[in-house]
């Protein structure tokens, strides 16, 4: 048996075990199957080292067939869709949201850079569905810094994927209405989160912490930092909540513009209690302010869109699009924005930048 020695990245938390783990001796350290939840617990093994048999190593990357992130996240939208269009003609409605959930902690966990990217630009035909998966992508991406269990991760998928499914019609009809409010429909948003789980729990839904959470998705109604009173807050519902504010806040409605997303995360971050709120803290750290997929301004005049974060917030890593007189380049041209040329000097609200680039080369040219 040819032994392979690991590294930390190709060992996922939460996640089984795919081959028998050993020491350099080839003495088993922990059997396939095997659950690694703790952080520390993986640096150590690693740092002690760790190895695998080489050819069964070999075989689960052959086996490992990862969909470009433009079909995964494509093909996750159509599912959510078909499932929040239909909950109630599903006879496992409540497994095939876990199985969404499922793919979109993989897509998470295989890049999430291109993950961003794709969710927040999916062109999807309605706005509920694609807000949903984006709230769950989110929420999912800002709750790694809780220490959720895998059981925990997958409540709050489910339920920022089915959070409006009370509401679900009349969201796509708001998202476009310039118009206030009528009465009936500030009742039915008002109500949407009872009305939700009531919808759940006809689907078949019996997970008491899903129910709980979708019901009380929205922490406040005021766009404010949490109550003073936090004994009852649920954290689950307080991760939704926040990433739904956020996303909505760098969408485009009828009657006013998406916010930059620098903006959005710094308004979120003001309004809803700054330091002292750890949801509103841990979304924007992780997000960043020039997250993947949002456009930016360059100081050289170049339009340019964000693939990837970087290591310091304000130097995401980009390609320009657009020179400054306003000419397409002829394909995306990567830029350093620690060189002051490059700098990121402001930020394009979301849909004002025609993608025009090769996302998986793009994505793939800066992953190193």
């Amino acid at each position: 048996m040819k032994l392979f020695r690991l590294c930390t990245e190709q060992i996922r938390l939460h996640e089984p075990l795919p081959w028998n783990v050993r020491n350099e001796a080839g003495q088993l350290l922990l059997s396939q199957g095997y659950l690694l939840a703790d952080a520390a617990q993986l640096a150590a093994l690693v740092e002690r080292g760790v190895y695998v048999d080489q050819e069964a190593f070999e075989a689960t990357q052959r086996d490992t067939v990862r969909p470009e992130p433009a079909v995964l996240w494509a093909d996750i939208n159509q599912r959510v869709d078909t499932l929040l269009t239909q909950p109630l003609q599903h006879l496992r409605f409540a497994e095939g949201v876990g199985a969404v959930s499922d793919d979109i902690h993989k897509g998470l966990l295989q890049d999430p850079d291109a993950g961003m990217f794709e969710v927040v630009n999916q062109d999807h035909r309605s706005y509920a569905v694609s807000h949903a998966v984006q709230t769950a992508f989110v929420a999912s991406l800002a709750a790694e810094r809780f220490g959720l269990s895998a059981t925990e991760r997958q409540t709050l998928s489910n339920a920022a994927i089915t959070m409006n499914l009370g509401m679900l019609t009349m969201q796509n009809t708001l998202n476009t209405q310039a118009l206030p409010l009528t009465p009936q429909q500030r009742a039915v948003v008002n109500g949407h989160g009872a009305q939700s789980r009531a919808m759940l729990e006809r689907a078949g839904v019996t997970d008491a912490d899903w129910l709980r959470t979708v019901e009380r998705h929205h922490v406040r109604t005021d766009d404010k930092g949490l109550p003073t009173d936090r004994s009852d807050l649920n954290q689950l519902a307080c991760l939704v909540h926040h990433a739904d504010v956020y996303l909505a806040k760098i969408s485009a409605r009828s009657y006013r513009p998406a916010l930059p997303a620098h903006v959005a995360a710094r308004e979120l971050f003001v309004k809803c209690g700054g330091a002292q709120n750890p949801y509103a803290t841990a979304l924007i750290k992780e997000i960043g302010i020039y997250p993947p997929g949002s456009g930016v301004k360059l100081a050289n005049g170049d339009t340019a869109v964000v693939v990837r974060r970087g290591e310091q917030a304000h130097m995401p890593h980009v390609q320009s699009l657009i020179a400054a007189d306003g000419r397409p380049y002829p394909s995306a041209l990567p830029r350093d924005t620690s060189l002051s040329p490059f700098k990121v000097v402001d930020a394009i609200p979301r849909g004002q930048v025609r993608l025009a680039l090769r996302r998986k080369a793009s994505l793939a040219q800066t992953a190193a």
